[in-house]
């Protein structure tokens, strides 16, 4: 073979690999939108916030579109409640996201939101709350998938 084809051949190859890996790198910064997170999401948070330290549990629903609802159970010094909520998140490309979510407490109602990261295939979701005067931080695992 002389070194000219050798040369195209080799120059083919990288090019070939070089477009591969940043259509590769570009898939997979785009892999997450809204409508990537849908289903059921178990949960658990814990942390203070101004009444001290908690622990909670719940379910979130996500529909794929912005919205959220689910049901929480909190205990907090000595105290158990449990709270119906509905909300919006947004999940950026990058598996980034924030949500807010409106808690149903009776006569009144609390709003808290989030930070969050998808990890491991939409399968599990790590949390902060980014409101002042709270430190939690919690993980969600999906219930259900297409294959359950």
């Amino acid at each position: 073979m002389s070194t000219g084809i050798c040369r195209r051949i080799v120059v083919t190859v990288v090019a070939t690999l070089v477009v591969w890996s940043f259509a590769t790198q570009a898939r997979a910064e785009g892999r997450c939108s809204n409508a990537s997170l849908v289903g059921s999401y178990a949960f658990q948070v814990d942390g203070s916030n101004i009444g001290g330290a908690f622990a909670a549990v719940g379910k979130n629903t996500y529909d794929g579109k912005g919205h959220l609802k689910g049901v929480i159970q909190v205990s907090s010094a000595g105290t158990n409640f449990n709270a119906n909520y509905t909300g919006t998140y947004t999940l950026n490309a990058d598996c980034t996201g924030i949500k807010s979510a409106t808690l149903d407490l009776g006569p009144a109602t609390l709003t808290v939101n989030f930070y969050f990261v998808v990890d491991s295939n939409t399968r599990e979701i790590r949390m902060i709350v980014t409101d002042p005067g709270f430190t939690v931080s919690g993980t969600a695992r999906k219930l259900f998938t297409e294959e359950d």
